[in-house]
């Protein structure tokens, strides 16, 4: 009998500029919405945030809702005036990204 990961996701404020979220697990319908309730917990905590980093190197899955949220938790970034880094992405959601189209806005320029 295999089980399958369960989503986590922990977050720490290394300074008064960095709100930085280490993602594992699967990222999918059943659990995607706990990490938005979290950046939309943990944001207005760091203020003067300037930068989100996600730590995606321990995530095993991610479907359509967590893509859904990732995006959402971009636009949380962008209304905080702060930059969203994905970092660390495994190759299934490097592929996930190309695929649909949204690896662009996952871009910093």
């Amino acid at each position: 009998m295999t089980t399958t990961p369960s989503f986590t996701a922990t977050a720490s404020v290394p300074d008064s500029y960095t709100l930085e979220v280490r993602l594992g697990g699967e990222l999918t319908f059943e659990n995607a919405e706990d990490l938005d309730a979290l950046i939309a917990e943990q944001l207005p905590r760091v203020p003067e945030v300037r930068d989100l980093f996600l730590d995606c190197a321990d995530v095993v899955a991610v479907d359509s809702m967590g893509l859904s949220v990732l995006l959402m938790v971009k636009r949380r970034a962008q209304e905080a005036n702060a930059r969203l880094h994905l970092d660390n992405r495994p190759p299934r959601l490097e592929r996930m990204l190309t695929l649909t189209g949204t690896h662009a806005h996952f871009i910093q320029g």
